[in-house]
């Protein structure tokens, strides 16, 4: 969709994706290739669920590993991530309370938009939704509240699908692995 947008009396045409209040999304970077993500124009950086966090330092480098229950409501699909920390932030949640949250960088896909973004970690596991995508993340976007799922909707069955697939060549690697 084309926006027109006058700045100094000037119009300019900006392609932005229309999205609604959630998505869902890919971060194909941290092999999360599907996740529903809540967009939340309140929130400035967006968070992920992390757990099991570990911090840890490479060639000089401090790196993060943690785990994160990708899909709503399902805690028997589980990744493992790592990333390198860009930053470590002093976060205020929603409910007032202030959180120290380490920072990644990732890219996001949502429909054919794709972008390298910011992203806190945090434990959202009692969250109805365990990725917040906030405002610093959404200069391509343009919000419709009233909307869900612009880019394309998953069923239940389509996302743990798609993690099975994900998984199924994995688990015959690793068998071919054992039988050597």
């Amino acid at each position: 969709m084309t926006v027109k947008k006058r700045t100094n009396g000037q119009n300019l045409n900006l392609n932005k994706v229309v999205v609604g209040w959630r998505e869902w999304a890919n971060l194909p970077e941290l092999c999360i290739p599907a996740i529903k993500v809540k967009i939340d124009t309140g929130a400035k950086t967006s968070a992920l669920h992390a757990f099991d966090v570990k911090v840890f330092h490479k060639l000089g480098k401090r790196y993060v590993c943690f785990n994160i229950h990708p899909l709503q409501n399902n805690n028997s699909i589980s990744r493992r991530c790592m990333a390198e920390v860009t930053d470590e932030r002093i976060i205020k949640s929603s409910n007032g309370q202030k959180e120290s949250r380490y920072v990644i960088r990732s890219v996001i896909q949502i429909g054919g938009l794709r972008q390298n973004i910011y992203i806190t970690l945090t434990n959202r596991d009692f969250m109805s939704y365990h990725m917040l995508l906030g405002r610093e993340a959404m200069r391509l976007l343009i919000v419709d509240p009233a909307m869900s799922f612009c880019q394309g909707k998953l069923t239940k069955n389509d996302s743990l699908a798609i993690y099975n697939a994900v998984l199924k060549p994995k688990q015959k690697r690793e068998n071919n692995t054992d039988m050597s």
